[in-house]
């Protein structure tokens, strides 16, 4: 009877441990509690300071980046984060021109870590 209900619970971890490997983890961001939407918030803000400036747009081959799609801007999440907001090593961007208020940094931050969804 003992064996059974080991062999039992054990069946029942495995079972449990094995649903959990196909389920997508978003990381929680207190500060993200609404989902960012790339067309509506990102697309924006990497336009006007980024991509139409003539720093980042499709011609723009001094700079080696091209913000001007989702799968480009994607890519290079990280390094934009760490750009304007200022980080250390960097250069910060956008170049020559103010900060971004914190609020788009934080867009953006909540919008990487939300998985850099094509929405």
């Amino acid at each position: 009877m003992k064996n059974r209900r080991i062999i039992t619970v054990v069946a029942a971890l495995l079972l449990l441990t094995s649903c959990t490997k196909d389920k997508v983890r978003v990381a929680l961001d207190s500060n993200c509690m609404d989902t960012i939407s790339f067309a509506q918030q990102i697309k924006p803000m990497i336009d006007q300071n980024c991509s139409t400036s003539g720093c980042h747009d499709a011609n723009s081959q001094a700079s080696g980046y091209n913000f001007t799609t989702h799968a480009a801007v994607a890519a290079n999440a990280s390094k934009i984060l760490q750009t304007i907001s200022g980080g250390s090593g960097v250069v910060a961007m956008p170049l020559g021109g103010d900060m971004l208020p914190d609020t788009l940094i934080q867009q953006f931050n909540c919008w990487s870590n939300q998985g850099k969804q094509n929405n």
